[in-house]
């Protein structure tokens, strides 16, 4: 497992200083382990390609999107703008914490 989390930082440095940024991605995946459903919410400064903050969390809902959020706003010198898809909970989160933001779709669509 720690060569797996070694090659993740070669490839995506963390973040653990709180710095002015423009453009945050934000979204989140569901994974099942023991068989149990967890959901992964992930923060990546898109300037600078800096993973900024990764949470797992065994709900997905606004609350759990807001409190991500705010985590996330710990490392930003400033209120950033950010990119997330569709998903209604993160929307919901960051128009409650009034912040701007942009949708786009991460995932490729599957062909035919």
């Amino acid at each position: 497992m720690w060569k797996w989390i070694k090659k993740f930082e070669e490839k995506l440095p963390i973040s653990t200083e709180k710095k002015k940024r423009n453009l945050i991605a934000t979204d989140e995946t569901a994974v099942k382990a023991n068989k149990k459903k967890y959901y992964v919410f992930s923060a990546i400064d898109v300037d600078r390609n800096e993973l900024i903050l990764m949470r797992v969390y065994i709900t997905r809902n606004h609350l759990t999107a807001r409190s991500f959020i705010r985590e996330v706003l710990k490392y930003c010198e400033n209120k950033p703008k950010f990119v997330v898809d569709r998903a209604p909970w993160l929307k919901r989160a960051l128009e409650s914490l009034e912040l701007e933001f942009e949708h786009e779709k991460f995932r490729k669509e599957k062909p035919g």
